[in-house]
């Protein structure tokens, strides 16, 4: 909860004039937050020239810009990222697991609800592998093993799309196995279906995570599928304690990497249209 050491504030009105909304106004010469418009973006905290706002009582401290990441280190740092889908049979400690989760309440985000549910139990991460093998091999029988259905998307231009899907789905039916390998974790953002925006905050969220995971040597892979399946299985949804209400926004398969990347691959680029 936001919070305003009165003694502190001194009436500048900075954290007033950087939001949209009314969630602050001026009140007797001090800043006074109005609760049912606070989104808890926590963007007066951060532009208060007096520190006087604060997050749960926690005190505020000054950025060091000395800390922050030089342009050459983000090129390093995002040219390295991976969708990693082969893990190394090694847990990854709670503590560790809560720390690199923590950092994701600190992307910028509408909807401070969303809670995160960690699977690192084996045979739980093993049972949720046996619900998505089972929707896979439907999918695979009467969707991809139909002539009737890729007449369909050749029709619908979608031949393409669904050539590449076919080889995925094979392998897993051959494995046996709905993921490529057993990760360490599962991670899932839920919460409530009232909640608007929830979809774009739980992306902002997974962004920290993902980035912070990778800089302890900690490999991810958005699990697109758990939203698709899992939020409307039955046995899923008890197995990840889902309430009444809730939906599954986003899921990340966590664990360190089997494989070790050495190159990055230079000269991509994404088409730019000015207008």
């Amino acid at each position: 909860m936001i919070a305003i050491n009165l003694e502190l504030c001194t009436g500048c009105g900075h954290c007033i004039g950087i939001y949209l909304e009314t969630c602050l106004r001026l009140e007797n010469g001090k800043a006074v937050v109005q609760r049912d418009a606070c989104t808890t973006c926590t963007q007066c905290i951060a532009v208060c020239p007096r520190r006087a706002i604060t997050w749960e009582g926690m005190p505020v401290q000054p950025f060091d810009r000395s800390r922050l990441p030089s342009p050459s280190q983000l090129d390093e740092l995002f040219k390295e990222r991976r969708s990693v889908r082969a893990f190394r049979k090694e847990k990854i400690a709670r503590p560790v697991l809560e720390e690199i989760t923590c950092y994701g309440s600190y992307a910028p985000t509408m909807n401070p609800a969303l809670r995160a549910v960690i699977v690192d139990d084996e045979a739980t991460i093993a049972r949720l592998d046996e619900i998505l093998m089972g929707l896979v091999r439907t999918l695979y029988n009467h969707v991809f093993n139909s002539r009737i259905v890729a007449g369909a998307a050749n029709l619908l231009g979608l031949g393409k799309e669904f050539l590449k899907a076919k080889p995925k789905l094979e392998a897993a039916v051959r494995n046996g196995q709905a993921l490529h390998t057993t990760p360490a974790a599962m991670l899932f953002l839920v919460g409530s279906k009232k909640v608007t925006l929830s979809n774009e905050s739980a992306q902002y969220v997974m962004a920290n995570i993902i980035y912070y995971a990778q800089s302890l040597g900690i490999g991810s892979c958005l699990f697109a599928n758990a939203p698709i399946f899992y939020d409307r299985h039955g046995a899923a949804r008890r197995l990840l304690g889902l309430r009444r209400g809730e939906r599954i926004y986003a899921g990340l398969l966590l664990g360190y990497p089997a494989i070790k990347y050495l190159n990055k691959a230079e000269g991509r680029s994404m088409e730019i249209q000015w207008v």
